[in-house]
């Protein structure tokens, strides 16, 4: 199954996700993040980061999520590569997420990404397939 796939948007950036389940689809979400602004496969391990997050929706805690990533790496230049989601319903996540800081010589940053906004944000399950679309303000 795709993970992910980026979207054309006019100014911003598309993204259009897929999981087999909502912890698979969030997971796919911040791999998605952290591709758009460097090469994933750069970033070491050698954190972890808990990250509790509470929502009125799937929605909105998809956008929370995002923008979680945004604040860490604007505040503590912090960069994931895994994400373990332990627990997630409609209105509550659980994570422990593993990076590293950023490092210029090893994370060449391809996007400055500002937030994940509400614009065109769904969350939908197709048959088995859990989807989602999420436009980032760049």
């Amino acid at each position: 199954m795709q993970k992910y796939k980026f979207i054309d948007h006019t100014g911003d950036l598309g993204v259009q996700i897929f999981g087999e389940t909502l912890p698979e689809l969030f997971r796919h979400a911040g791999e998605a993040f952290f591709h758009i602004i460097t090469d994933r496969k750069k970033i070491r391990k050698s954190l972890s980061r808990k990250i509790t997050l509470n929502a009125d929706g799937l929605e909105g805690l998809l956008v929370n999520w995002l923008n979680e990533f945004i604040f860490l790496f604007d505040t503590e230049m912090l960069l994931f590569r895994d994400f373990e989601i332990p627990s997630l319903n409609e209105h509550h996540l659980e994570a422990t997420v593993h990076g590293e800081p950023y490092n210029e010589k090893r994370h060449p940053i391809k996007t400055t990404v500002k937030g994940a906004t509400y614009h065109q944000l769904g969350i939908s399950k197709e048959k088995d397939v859990w989807k989602a679309q999420v436009i980032f303000d760049l």
